[in-house]
């Protein structure tokens, strides 16, 4: 009999980052949001704090991150796409789902607008159907 794998918690988050680089992926993620916001997308940015239990935990302990995600959501609640920032080019990893597929986009870290076009035309925004350079 097979044992059904049990994801860990770094399958599904990602591996815990320093505070100083959760904050910078935080505020490139922030620069997506805007656009989205701006052209009626709705989306989530998720943060979550990588807790560490320790029976004697060391008081200067460094503070751990998981990479937040920004979540984005079509008008009927389902999920169209998510973003994260990739761990070592720190470029926009943009996660696209379709009716019956998904297709991961790399845009460069400089191109934040390019992001929001892009999520926002694969949403279904009103009037994001033209190009997303």
């Amino acid at each position: 009999m097979e044992v059904p794998h049990t994801a860990s918690p770094a399958d599904l988050l990602g591996e815990p980052i320093p505070e100083a680089q959760a904050a910078a992926q935080n505020a490139a993620l922030d620069q997506v949001l805007e656009h989205l916001k701006a052209a009626g997308v709705h989306a989530q940015l998720i943060k979550r704090l990588a807790v560490k239990c320790a029976i004697e935990p060391e008081p200067f302990a460094a503070t751990l991150w998981y990479p937040p995600q920004l979540k984005i959501y079509a008008d009927g609640g389902g999920q169209v796409a998510t973003i994260s920032i990739g761990r070592l080019s720190g470029s926009y990893m943009v996660e696209l789902w379709g009716t019956w597929s998904s297709s991961l986009e790399v845009v460069p870290a400089s191109k934040p607008r390019r992001v929001g076009l892009l999520v926002a035309r694969n949403a279904g925004a009103p009037g994001m159907r033209g190009n997303a350079s």
